[in-house]
């Protein structure tokens, strides 16, 4: 008899050990914070053994990287830059925008961002690991894109790294400050196009090669 088209899925398969792992550290990092978690904390809610969590990372901030890249990469895809290369400046430095201010917002709203903040002073690593798959991520594909700009003369670049770092600091300084203090609720996709497109608008502006 041939199947339904309607037919029920099957069950899920069951998550791996090392997906257990990192489901087990990003709950326990965010109810109980980085410091209060111990790795036999999470190998306990994981169900796996000491030496299954150490085969797997070496401690726990190589851990909290894996949970943070895997968060952002959820939030915002993966995006290679040299796959956009080729593009009209506007649209490429609008998609490397979009894409890495959504991944940091994604940050925000599961507060991972907030329990960086609140001990990062502590455990410096939690803050260099967090930065490193988060706004250091996408500032480096920002200067990859622009010293490709400068070879190809589509805009005028002096320093590829310092005008990266200048982007990112001006898309998310829009929405950074205001939602850590509470002061403003999460932007819609509409307001996200619309600040992007003007800041990126500016940008490619003053930047432009003219004949």
């Amino acid at each position: 008899m041939p199947r339904s088209k309607h037919a029920r899925p099957g069950p899920a398969a069951p998550l791996s050990k090392r997906e257990r792992v990192v489901a087990a550290a990003s709950k326990l990092f965010l109810d109980e914070g980085y410091g209060a978690t111990g790795m036999d904390a999470i190998a306990k809610e994981a169900d796996v053994s000491k030496a299954t969590l150490y085969s797997y990372y070496d401690d726990k901030s190589a851990l909290f990287a894996e949970v943070m890249s895997r968060m952002c990469e959820e939030a915002g895809g993966h995006l290679q830059v040299e796959a956009l290369i080729g593009g009209t400046p506007e649209d490429t430095l609008r998609a490397i925008a979009l894409h890495g201010l959504r991944r940091i917002l994604a940050a925000v709203r599961r507060q991972f961002l907030q329990r960086v903040v609140a001990e990062s002073r502590e455990f410096p690593e939690l803050g260099r690991k967090f930065w490193e798959n988060g706004p250091g991520r996408i500032q480096g594909v920002l200067t990859l894109y622009l010293e490709d700009a400068k070879r190809r003369r589509t805009l005028r670049i002096d320093d590829p790294a310092r005008d990266a770092a200048r982007l990112v600091g001006q898309i998310t300084g829009l929405y950074l400050l205001p939602l850590l203090a509470g002061i403003r609720n999460p932007p819609s996709e509409a307001e996200i196009r619309r600040d992007v497109d003007e800041i990126v608008g500016e940008f490619v502006a003053s930047r432009r090669v003219t004949s």
